[in-house]
């Protein structure tokens, strides 16, 4: 499904609500699925934006993803995201387009 995704952390630390307003979304097609994570060493829910093409990830993928708040108009996603080989926090807020 499509939204409208905007990152609400940046290296674990929360951004603040007007770098939240200055941050253009990424348009994307999350998907979530359950699978096995050679990193973490066990399988973990995972969230991912759709790359229908053969370049990198628009966004770095979300592992032990939970949705945290969801209504009308999109939904909150709170995981880790692996960024080289450290893991931190970090929240989507998913609109829909």
């Amino acid at each position: 499904m499509y939204f409208l995704i905007t990152p609400r952390r940046r290296n674990r630390v929360a951004l603040s609500k007007e770098e939240l307003r200055r941050t253009p979304p990424v348009k994307g097609d999350i998907h979530i699925y359950e699978c096995r994570n050679e990193q973490l060493g066990r399988a973990t829910f995972s969230a991912w934006v759709f790359n229908s093409g053969s370049g990198p990830d628009i966004l770095p993928q979300l592992h032990d993803v939970k949705i945290t708040g969801m209504a009308q108009g999109g939904m909150n996603l709170n995981g880790i995201e692996q960024i080289g080989d450290v893991f931190y926090a970090q929240s989507w807020w998913c609109r829909a387009e």
